[in-house]
């Protein structure tokens, strides 16, 4: 026994691949062993497997069962080796589950799927962020990055790198060389703007110089307190600023001024009210802004800007462009309809 205990220590100790193997060897000794020793009781050989797992699980159902001495014997010794080798074996299976869990939820694994959103910096904003991009993609994945010990929102879909944005492995940690959009929030625990756009302004550009290395455009959103800054993030690629401080204002003084309007603007922003935006091409047969504009509201759709441009005033004379792209507004199935 004591021979036998300080083997089991031993084997404790190795890698789960050899435990796996050892694992798969004691099965087949017993299999074959058993089918061999004793055909006619067991004369084929799953009804050999089947006594085997049985005995090693310590289920013992008893349907089957060895006569001989020799088969007891192999039986025995199934019953010595074979159940601690096993429960080695699923334990360890069940530590590296539990283990897999906790750096899952640490953020500390890599990242190898595709075409996923990342967000970095986590805040309320954040949350509200993903929770809308989930009402629009329900199967998209978000990859969120931040300092916190834990992933600070519990989901599938979520998963969460621990680390400083601003280094570039952490970002390669995320993938971001196949991400489809990266959006970098500013970060709520600075009180001074200028601060904050500096630390946005020190992620963008680990961003940029990934995409610089390895010659990949990633589609960059960034969250800035103040507009004034905005010329600072002129020798990186960004294409998209939004102004946090500045669109909380306006939309104030909007609602102030034409009171009401806050909930058109919520319609706007979100999916959850029913219309929602849609980027288009124009077709062949559309040749003015008018042109188009018309046809979409003959589908039930708005079109509402032209890239970035929203004045209409002489839509009848500007001209569209094949690569032009239309903003519109309407219905989910509306937009698939026109599309198709």
């Amino acid at each position: 026994m004591t021979i036998f205990l300080r083997l089991l220590k031993k084997v404790s100790k190795m890698d789960i691949s050899v435990i796996l193997i050892f694992s798969l060897l004691i099965i087949m000794i017993g299999t074959f062993g058993i089918h061999y020793i004793e055909p006619n009781t067991f004369p084929t050989v799953f009804e050999s497997f089947w006594w085997t797992m049985t005995t090693l699980t310590t289920v013992g159902y008893g349907d089957y069962s060895p006569l001989t001495i020799p088969g007891r014997l192999l039986g025995i010794f199934l019953f010595i080796f074979g159940i601690g080798i096993i429960g080695l074996l699923i334990s360890n299976v069940v530590d590296s589950l539990t283990t897999y869990n906790q750096l899952k939820r640490e953020g500390k694994l890599v990242f190898k799927d595709k075409n996923h959103i990342i967000y970095i910096g986590w805040s309320p904003k954040t949350e509200r962020a993903i929770q809308e991009i989930f009402a629009h993609l329900p199967e998209v994945t978000v990859v969120l990055i931040d300092s916190l010990k834990e992933n600070p929102f519990d989901h599938n879909q979520i998963h969460y790198i621990q680390g400083d944005a601003s280094d570039e492995e952490v970002l390669l940690k995320a993938n971001i060389l196949e991400a489809k959009r990266v959006a970098i929030f500013a970060d709520a625990t600075i009180d001074q703007s200028i601060l904050a756009d500096g630390k946005t302004l020190l992620i963008a550009s680990a961003v940029e110089s990934l995409s610089h290395q390895h010659n990949k455009d990633i589609h960059t959103i960034v969250e800035i307190c103040e507009d004034k800054n905005i010329p600072k993030f002129h020798h990186i690629h960004v294409d998209d600023f939004i102004l946090s401080n500045d669109s909380i204002s306006m939309l104030m003084a909007k609602s102030t001024l034409h009171p009401g309007t806050t909930s058109i603007f919520r319609q706007l922003l979100s999916k959850r009210f029913g219309n929602n935006i849609h980027e288009l091409l124009p077709k062949a047969e559309w040749k003015t802004y008018k042109e188009a504009s018309e046809s979409l509201f003959a589908h039930g759709a708005v079109l509402i800007a032209v890239n970035e441009e929203m004045d209409f005033s002489h839509a009848h004379q500007k001209q569209l462009k094949p690569d032009d792209t239309l903003y519109i507004i309407c219905h989910d199935h509306v937009y698939e309809k026109i599309k198709s």
